[in-house]
């Protein structure tokens, strides 16, 4: 990532005061200074790692690192923010054996739910990567604005902000996918193993643009921000902690997608032998919808490992890779997962088409049915109801025969499929605002199980958003108001400055 001269740009004073911050810690005065966004993905939830297509655009909350190199391998830091304690690692005490795939080097570690575990696993997957170079240290003094456990995805925020440091510091020069793409593997560390679409917005996403990227191979492109539309963002105040039993069931999820996968190439010879991904097994492809709803039916609707395992004899060792992620819970809901994927992938696909209209009213739809494909009630008057979706053979048997018949609304796109990482929260919040004029999507953002809703309304009806949530949601839950009402911004910089003034 290319530096650029600090002097050009205009600093909050919680910045500024990073610096002296720094040079009281450390005693000395020639830093760099990196800011990297939050992010906020409008379509395509869930699906980085199939190799779907993810809708998003950077918000104008920041994480910023002021940093120096050292000359040893050690990573000293400190927060502004006294809730986060000072560490300090040896990058050469904490690689794994790089003769091992990444994923089997860190199968067995174990580390805490900590700050410190963000920052450290950039260093130590860079240095894991090339093993042949001396990975230098860095002082670092952070602080950031990003709320936590909102679904903004703070925690990538740190893994990125930390391997821009590293690479810097060390003068590495990867090319940016690489680097996103390094980034999010470094985040598999801390337990977790999404992808990387996170970390692309955090370094691709442009100013007043929506950031229309894909994976395998990194493809990116930019279409207008809606004119005269306003991203809201309504945290709901439920930390989506990234906890053992949080890791758990977002693990599950993923295995689910890797396991249904691997069901529907074993038990379809008729598939094509390229099919990869997810993302794959679309009508373009396939030629038709009802194909898709054959496949699908191809699928168990749940299985134990035992059943996978008997299934999936060939595939033992992955199977125990992709187990050892999480505890076993008895069930897999493979159909039901594998659907919202397929069904997602579809949805961020074809979008491109309504932002090359700018047809904020199609690709608000397509928002909402989204949503309900990882919803667990839904909310009529302010009045709970449940909510059931699954990909039983009844549902798709139904929607295979509409599709044949020609009836409009069964293509997959409009199928919600079943996710189910939502809340009762989240839910409320999306069922409010979509009674009000002017709101034309809304759906949950981040992994779920808490965090934040996204929306997109008028900008003369932002106020009108923000008074209704007040009354029906914060008020009555006793919270205080947690609305941002945001702009899209640019992507991460890393900035230099010398001889830092005190």
């Amino acid at each position: 990532m290319k530096a650029k001269n600090i002097s050009e740009f205009s600093l909050s004073d919680e910045v500024r005061s990073m610096f002296s911050a720094f040079y009281e810690k450390f005693n000395q005065n020639e830093v760099f200074l990196i800011r990297v966004p939050a992010r906020v993905n409008l379509l395509g939830t869930h699906i980085d790692h199939r190799g779907g297509w993810l809708n998003y655009v950077a918000v104008d909350k920041n994480f910023w690192i002021v940093g120096s190199k050292r000359k040893d391998t050690r990573v000293s830091a400190v927060n502004l923010d006294s809730a986060y304690k000072p560490f300090e690692f040896d990058i050469k005490n904490e690689t794994p054996d790089s003769s091992f795939d990444w994923e089997i080097a860190i199968r067995n570690v174990k580390v805490e739910h900590s700050w410190a575990n963000y920052i450290k696993c950039a260093f130590v997957y860079l240095q894991h990567k090339m093993p042949e170079k001396k990975i230098v240290g860095c002082n670092l003094v952070c602080w950031g604005n990003v709320p936590q456990g909102a679904g903004l995805s703070s925690s990538s925020t740190l893994v990125t902000g930390a391997m821009i440091a590293a690479c810097h510091a060390s003068g590495i020069e990867l090319p940016l996918a690489d680097l996103v793409e390094w980034a999010g593997r470094a985040e598999w560390f801390v337990g977790t193993r999404g992808g990387w679409g996170d970390h692309a917005a955090m370094v691709f996403c442009k100013k007043d643009t929506i950031s229309h990227i894909r994976f395998y191979p990194f493809t990116v492109e930019y279409f207008p921000f809606f004119k005269n539309i306003r991203v809201i963002i309504a945290n709901t105040l439920i930390e989506a902690k990234k906890s053992t039993e949080a890791k758990g069931i977002f693990n599950q999820r993923i295995a689910c997608y890797e396991i249904g996968l691997e069901m529907l190439k074993k038990f379809n010879n008729s598939l094509p032998a390229d099919i990869r991904f997810l993302r794959d097994i679309n009508p373009e492809v396939l030629g038709s919808h009802d194909r898709i709803y054959d496949l699908l039916l191809s699928l168990p609707e749940s299985a134990t490992r035992e059943n996978i395992y008997q299934a999936l004899f060939e595939s033992c060792e992955k199977l125990n890779i992709l187990f050892q992620t999480h505890p076993d819970t008895g069930q897999y809901r493979i159909r039901d997962v594998v659907s919202y994927g397929i069904f997602e992938c579809e949805r961020s696909r074809i979008c491109a088409e309504y932002l090359q209209k700018e047809d904020v009213y199609g690709f608000g739809k397509l928002m909402y049915v989204s949503h309900d494909g990882d919803r667990v009630v839904r909310y009529k008057n302010g009045i709970e109801n449940p909510w059931e979706w699954h990909a039983d053979d009844k549902t798709l048997l139904t929607l295979k025969e509409k599709v044949r018949k020609k009836i409009r609304g069964a293509e997959i796109h409009l199928q919600p499929g079943c996710y189910r990482c939502s809340r009762k929260e989240l839910d409320f919040i999306v069922d409010c605002v979509k009674e009000i004029p002017g709101v034309y999507g809304a759906k949950l953002t981040g992994a779920g199980l808490g965090g934040c809703v996204v929306i997109l309304a008028d900008l003369s009806s932002t106020d009108k958003v923000v008074e209704t949530l007040e009354k029906k949601y914060y008020i009555p839950m006793g919270l205080t108001t947690a609305i941002y009402v945001c702009n899209a911004a640019d992507g991460a910089l890393i900035l230099e400055k010398y001889n830092v003034s005190v």
